[in-house]
């Protein structure tokens, strides 16, 4: 896999099938980056990262156990987090981000104290966006779920849960958990069908 670096990014390509030979874009801010490509290790600030439709961005950013050509590596990112892949955006104060075998594999991320993390994810022909905040949220690219722990609570944009945890499937929409639940229902808005004149009223 090829690694490109470049002073300025496009703006986000359409989205793409991920292959071996994708490369990932990274751009990074001045006078703060410091790597070591023998042992695979990076320590950067204004990081942005873009592969195919997974976009990455941080303010500080450390990477380790990095491969030859970044198929595999860990990273931690710092302050104002933001993550893209598969119509989800993760939005965080902090994260651990795993890939390998160039696939984007894990992400965990987690919110600072009164700001919790945040996600978003459009489901395929839906008007709106679900989204949901948690203490944490991990992402499983095996499963494709992301599970959602402390103080949780998730709406599709309409009707509203709280709980202590729960676990969201990308794949369709849905939501388990585990914990009680309290929520928020709203009702449809129908409109009443029009009334019938009575007949001695209506002469």
């Amino acid at each position: 896999m090829l690694l490109t670096i470049a002073s300025t990014l496009s703006a986000a390509p359409a989205r793409v099938d991920i292959d071996k030979s994708t490369p990932i874009q990274f751009e990074s801010g001045a006078g703060c980056t410091r790597g070591n490509f023998s042992t695979g290790t990076l320590d950067t600030c204004a990081l942005t990262l873009r592969q195919g439709s997974t976009l990455i961005r941080a303010d500080k950013a450390s990477a380790k156990r990095l491969s030859a050509g970044y198929e595999d590596g860990e990273w931690q990112l710092n302050s104002g987090v933001h993550i893209e892949f598969d119509d989800a955006i993760l939005d965080a104060d902090s994260a651990t981000v795993l890939f390998a075998n160039n696939r984007l594999k894990e992400v965990h991320v987690r919110g600072a104290d009164g700001k919790p993390a945040r996600f978003s994810h459009q489901v395929k022909d839906a008007s709106q966006r679900n989204q949901g905040r948690a203490a944490t949220i991990d992402y499983d690219s095996k499963a494709s779920v992301l599970r959602l722990a402390g103080d949780t609570w998730y709406s599709n944009g309409r009707n509203a849960i709280e709980t202590a945890a729960f676990t969201y499937d990308l794949n369709d929409g849905s939501f388990f958990t585990n914990d009680a639940i309290k929520g928020t229902v709203q009702p449809s808005k129908r409109v009443p069908p029009p009334r019938t004149p009575d007949r001695a009223t209506s002469q």
